[in-house]
């Protein structure tokens, strides 16, 4: 007689916690559905449930996800960066203290190469007439994780290995993989013994999954529009096969205890979220289409936390006006809600005067940025401090002039910069992302910078004096 295993998997939620209801429903109803019908169910998620621009996660470090994933009835799961990132090691040893799942993951692990205790590196579900192997994997970030106490491995030869040892012992091998879909061909290629992966990561929907030889790669896009549901099908030889669907979340109705739940961790988000961290003289106003006393403020953080001569930091950064009065953790978790860190690198100046003659360019200020953590919608006027800059905009515009402090910018000397992480990912400014001897500054973010900033009266007046000068062109 046939077996038939249903998989219902989500990724990338990003703690979208709107669909979540909906959600719920749907892996409720359906698991009751077929198990009825004598049909076995898995329940997977595949990493970055969890995002920090949300309150109930930023509030409660992901403890909210956790609990989320534990009333929606998921069994197994492995970590996406956001999980693995943006939380300091010691919020990530103690995210997963409550859950009633399994996380899988086989390449991050404690320094001497030791298991993190909230993980195991594979998993075998042993239904009664059905041997199940899952294996789970992250994508490495491998000189990131070590700033945080981690020891990342690249996952390809650990999956070869486990699937070599286990293959034999199993009727399915699904390997749990937030590591893109580039990454997943590449494995269903390279790594013989696949029957499914699932996948995360790069956000892409699969509506029919992907085959690859003998591998079926499914990946169910983002913030739980989608829930993915993969179909195997064991004959009475053991032969395999496999097909692929996605459900859309809002045909489900929400379940009415998680909007409960939801509503409740809201109101627990703002209390905890309310505590005060400055108290600002004036307001300090966002706009990202011109220098800003708050985009120079910025720049002027990143400069002081790295101890670097330099800061630039790009307006867009910035999303919500600060003060006059109170501000808040909601406040800057609104304003920053990125998960973007410092880094400095080395610049010649040169370099720098490219990327500051770049920066003024209308294309580049009006820029539309997706993902690298970044949070907002256009990259903005590029706020400066340790430098004074004059600039013309007609004929075309060009910089003039650069003094870093009181000196002009010596063309063939080393500068060290501070600027964000985000920079060093993506192509918007070429010199940045090939800078010499990048150094990453973990795990405080760009709003947990602000608030010890915001306590320095003198660096706040400070940032009222203009850094960029509009010159004569004629």
């Amino acid at each position: 007689m046939a077996r038939i295993l249903h998989i219902l998997h989500t990724n990338d939620l990003h703690s979208q916690f709107a669909s979540m209801p909906q959600i719920a429903t749907c892996l409720r109803e359906l698991r009751q559905r077929w198990e009825l019908q004598g049909e076995q169910v898995l329940t997977v998620d595949i990493g970055d449930h969890l995002d920090r621009m949300s309150t109930k996660t930023e509030a409660t470090w992901g403890k909210t996800n956790v609990e989320v994933l534990n009333r929606s009835g998921y069994q197994y799961v492995t970590i996406g960066n956001n999980e693995g990132l943006t939380l300091p090691k010691e919020k990530l040893d103690e995210l997963y203290t409550d859950a009633q799942f399994t996380v899988i993951l086989n390449n991050l692990h404690e320094p001497g190469d030791k298991q993190p205790g909230w993980a195991v590196p594979y998993a075998i579900h042993d239904f009664a007439d059905l041997k199940v192997a899952l294996l789970g994997t992250t994508v490495s970030f491998a000189p990131f994780y070590q700033l945080l106490g981690w020891q990342a491995e690249e996952p390809f030869a650990i999956l070869a290995q486990q699937i070599a040892a286990l293959r034999d012992q199993v009727d399915v091998m699904i390997v749990l993989s937030h590591l893109g879909l580039r990454s997943d061909r590449e494995m269903a290629e390279r790594i013989p013994g696949i029957d499914l992966i699932l996948g995360a990561h790069t956000h892409h929907l699969l509506q029919q999954g992907e085959r690859i030889g003998e591998t079926l790669i499914a990946q169910a896009g983002r913030s739980g529009e989608y829930v993915g549901h993969v179909t195997l099908h064991i004959d009475d030889n053991g032969k395999l096969s496999s097909a692929a669907q996605v459900l859309r979340s809002a045909d489900f109705q929400p379940d009415p205890q998680m909007v409960q739940y939801l509503e409740q961790e809201h109101l627990r988000a703002d209390q905890l979220l309310a505590a005060e961290v400055a108290v600002l003289p004036f307001a300090l106003k966002v706009d990202w289409r011109r220098e800003t006393p708050f985009g120079s403020f910025l720049a002027a953080c990143l400069r002081h936390w790295t101890k670097a001569e330099i800061g630039l930091a790009n307006g867009g950064l910035l999303l919500q006006d600060l003060g006059p009065g109170s501000v808040t953790r909601k406040d800057l978790l609104t304003c920053a809600p990125h998960p973007i860190n410092p880094c400095t690198v080395k610049l010649t100046g040169e370099q720098l005067w490219r990327v500051l003659n770049q920066a003024i360019l209308p294309d580049t200020v009006n820029k539309e940025l997706r993902g690298f953590g970044f949070r907002g919608k256009i990259n903005g006027w590029m706020g400066i401090d340790g430098l004074h800059v004059k600039y013309v905009l007609q004929p075309e515009p060009a910089i003039v002039e650069v003094r870093v402090g009181e000196e002009l910018l010596r063309k063939d000397r080393i500068y060290r910069v501070a600027t964000v992480d985000m920079y060093l990912m993506n192509m918007l400014f070429p010199e940045l992302m090939g800078a010499s001897e990048p150094q990453f500054f973990l795990p405080e973010v760009l709003r947990e910078i602000l608030a010890v900033c915001l306590q320095d009266g003198a660096m706040l007046s400070g940032c009222f004096t203009p850094r960029w000068e509009l010159a004569s062109s004629g």
